[in-house]
């Protein structure tokens, strides 16, 4: 026997109700993860730690042997750095690149080596989506430049008014130290000697003896340790450690707006005749 008028209907009826049905919404990507913008300055700012979305199918860390485990957000350092790079790209007239992670810290974390970012082989691909467009920025930089600046923007609360300066003691900047001495990184046309000219503490202070140590727990960590100027990336890479009062919502656009100023004057004193090659 035939099937009957309404099993017949139904059988035409369902796949028109599939088709009329919201399609199911595409699987995030790594690099809905991560924000990258190309850039037309010798000029990187990195943001690492400042993101707030949460990594679907990936376990949180634990950080089992690792010495200074850290999951909570450097907060606001994601939207100060978005600030930070609109005020450089109208008094700079051109554009840094940039790579901010949105992924939450908890998952795996982008300032660390990959065996010790993430624990799950998941978490991969988030990395990568970091590093990659971050590497090439490096050497897009330096082969278009010669040289460069990076700053990786972090947050900090145990000085809460001030900023820290993070170049595992003046490694990761060697070849600007090399070609400029020391008054590039602390003198009145360097980024962290402007910024106490705006008022802002700095630590090491830009009139501490040549020797002074950076602060142990912010003199640099992975990023400009893996791309600073002594290693084969030869980009001059600064850690900024922002004190929790700086990074504050009704602060960070002044800090942003003082810091893109900072970033020019250095600039015009040490970066802008690279721009001609």
């Amino acid at each position: 026997m035939g099937r009957s008028f309404g099993a017949a209907s139904a059988a035409l009826l369902f796949p028109a109700l599939a088709a009329l049905a919201p399609a199911a919404p595409d699987a995030p990507k790594p690099g809905d993860f991560v924000t990258v913008q190309k850039g037309t300055l010798p000029i990187i700012i990195s943001a690492p730690h400042g993101g707030r979305k949460p990594v679907p199918d990936l376990p949180l860390r634990v950080g089992a042997g690792l010495n200074n485990f850290q999951t909570v957000r450097d907060e606001n350092t994601a939207e100060l750095t978005e600030k930070l790079v609109a005020e450089l790209e109208e008094i700079l007239d051109g554009k840094p690149w940039v790579v901010i992670a949105r992924f939450e810290r908890k998952y795996l974390d982008a300032n660390r080596a990959p065996e010790q970012s993430y624990e799950s082989d998941k978490a991969k691909p988030y990395y990568d989506a970091y590093h990659a467009p971050l590497a090439a920025a490096c050497k897009a930089v330096r082969e278009k430049h010669g040289r460069g600046l990076l700053l990786d923007i972090h947050g900090q609360s145990l000085h809460p008014g001030a900023i820290c300066r993070g170049t595992q003691n003046l490694k990761t900047v060697k070849l600007l130290r090399d070609r400029d001495g020391m008054a590039a990184l602390r003198g009145k046309y360097s980024v962290l000697g402007r910024m106490e000219k705006h008022g802002y503490k700095v630590l090491p202070a830009a009139d501490a003896e040549e020797g002074t140590k950076e602060e142990p727990q912010f003199n640099g960590g992975y990023i400009v340790n893996h791309y600073g100027s002594h290693t084969a990336f030869a980009i001059d890479a600064i850690q900024l450690e922002l004190g929790t009062h700086l990074r504050a919502k009704d602060r960070s656009a002044d800090t942003a707006k003082d810091l893109a100023d900072a970033v020019r004057v250095f600039y015009d004193a040490y970066l802008k005749d690279a721009t001609k090659k």
